[in-house]
């Protein structure tokens, strides 16, 4: 409890020390490296959740396509990444620091230690706001250190996935960061996980309809109410006949809508994204596995109430934020509509 109180003071400490961070001064000349060159880049986003460990995905795949024969290491907290960036064949290394840093101390700075011995040719914020992810850049011997996109801010996207992308594409070249085009999330399922995945949608519905994923739970206020979900779900059943419904469970298995639908759980992250990926859509509140549904090549409708969906919302393909706040049940069921016919 004592350290949840400092936490605004340290990060108020942190933030004053990292806001003097400044990019490499020579940093312009980044544009100079051969593109075919077997460069080394260092992302920094320390941090163990699903949906920020996917939303570092875009930029894996922004430094791939510019340096095809790079080698990336990744600094996170926990062993998500293993899991979700297995068939990433550009990533080299992972530094997986421990959760709780305080509690694993010793394993902590050791791995903190073996990173800093190595040598990288970009090193680069993976998000703007984490003032972990910019102290390990700064730590880090790296000839090209990225925090942010210095003083130019034309065209500077509002999405926490696409700004690093843009604060790279800034010292690559002019024609670079004015593109308004950013690869979206994907965790890169197989042909053999996808099929496994329809076979089990088959096993859970005795019949040849298309199925429609839900998932009802979210953190803290992102969670909608019993009230908001059971009504929502009476529609979907109302007006989409022809279509499954099916409720992906949580980890803290509860369900809005009492278990009323057919439900699915697995503590296999790609299982699950490969049963989103054989649906004709997912609707879900603003949680990891919306994110993870972004991920996949399924239109995901992302549900927000308390997040600002222009930073955190689901992008790319036919994916679609929206504020419950302001847009209606009716409207959300005529969305869908849209996506699906």
């Amino acid at each position: 409890m004592l350290i949840k109180r400092l936490n605004p003071l340290k990060n108020r400490i942190f933030g004053m020390l990292t806001g003097s961070f400044r990019n490499s001064k020579r940093i312009n000349l980044l544009e100079s490296l051969p593109r075919d060159s077997e460069i080394k880049v260092l992302i920094t986003r320390p941090n163990h959740r699903l949906g920020n460990q996917l939303l570092i995905t875009p930029l894996i795949q922004e430094i791939n396509k510019q340096f095809p024969n790079c080698k990336i290491h990744l600094i996170v907290n926990g062993n998500l990444s293993y899991i979700l960036l297995s068939n990433y064949h550009c990533v080299e290394t992972i530094f997986n620091l421990p959760k709780k840093p305080f509690n694993n101390i010793i394993d902590y700075l050791k791995k903190s230690i073996s990173l800093i011995s190595n040598q990288y040719d970009i090193a680069i914020v993976g998000c703007e706001d984490s003032n972990s992810s910019k102290i390990f850049v700064k730590l880090s011997r790296a000839k090209f250190k990225i925090y942010n996109s210095g003083t130019t801010k034309l065209n500077r996207p509002e999405h926490i996935a696409k700004i690093p992308i843009y604060n790279l594409r800034k010292f690559l070249g002019p024609s670079d960061y004015l593109t308004d085009r950013y690869p979206k999330l994907s965790i890169k399922l197989s042909r053999q996980e996808i099929e496994k995945g329809n076979q089990r949608i088959k096993a859970l519905f005795n019949s040849n309809k298309k199925t429609i994923c839900i998932f009802t739970f979210a953190t803290g206020n992102k969670c909608l109410s019993k009230k908001w979900w059971l009504k929502f779900y009476k529609e979907l059943k109302t007006e989409f006949t022809d279509f499954n419904v099916l409720e992906i469970l949580p980890n803290e298995n509860v369900s809005q809508i009492n278990y009323e639908s057919v439900h699915f759980y697995s503590n296999n992250l790609r299982e699950i994204a490969s049963v989103i990926e054989n649906s004709v859509v997912f609707i879900g509140a603003d949680s990891g596995i919306m994110h993870l549904s972004s991920s996949t090549n399924t239109t995901t409708f992302g549900l927000f109430n308390v997040t600002d969906p222009k930073t955190y919302g689901p992008y790319g393909g036919n994916n679609i934020p929206l504020d419950t706040n302001s847009v209606k049940l009716s409207e959300i069921i005529e969305r869908i509509k849209e996506a699906i016919f």
